[in-house]
C-alpha cells in the first residue's frame, strides 16, 4: 500500500498520541483563561448568560454567546466574527462589564 496518499497522512498534526488515562497533558495552554467559557446567572430573573472565545474551522477567532432561562432548555446562541484575539479579548471584557451592570453574578 502506498502510504503517501493514505488519509492518515493528510493531516500530520491530527495523529493521535497514546496517553494513559488520568495523565496530564504537556501541551502549554497559554490562552486557557481566555478560551474557558465564562458563565453568569441572574438569580432575580432566573436567566443565564455564557460567552467564550474560540477558533472556527477556518482558523478565525469568534466570540460565542449563549443566553436563556434557567427553568427552560430553550435559549439562543450567537457567533460574532473577530479580526484578532486582541479584539476578542476586548469584546469579552465588554460582555463581562455589561453582565455586571445588568445584575448577573459570575458562576
Amino acid at each position: 500500500m502506498n502510504t503517501q496518499h493514505h488519509p492518515s497522512n493528510a493531516f500530520p498534526l491530527a495523529k493521535h498520541q497514546e496517553s494513559v488515562p488520568g495523565e496530564v497533558s504537556t501541551v502549554p495552554t497559554t490562552l486557557s483563561h481566555e478560551l474557558a467559557p465564562h458563565y453568569w446567572v441572574n438569580a432575580e430573573t432566573g436567566r443565564y448568560y455564557a460567552a467564550r472565545l474560540l477558533i472556527n474551522l477556518f482558523g478565525q477567532w469568534e466570540l460565542e454567546q449563549a443566553w436563556g432561562s434557567l427553568s427552560s432548555r430553550r435559549g439562543r446562541r450567537r457567533y460574532v466574527p473577530l479580526a484578532s484575539l486582541a479584539q476578542g479579548q476586548a469584546q469579552l471584557q465588554i460582555v463581562c462589564q455589561r453582565r455586571q451592570q445588568r445584575g448577573y453574578a459570575p458562576k
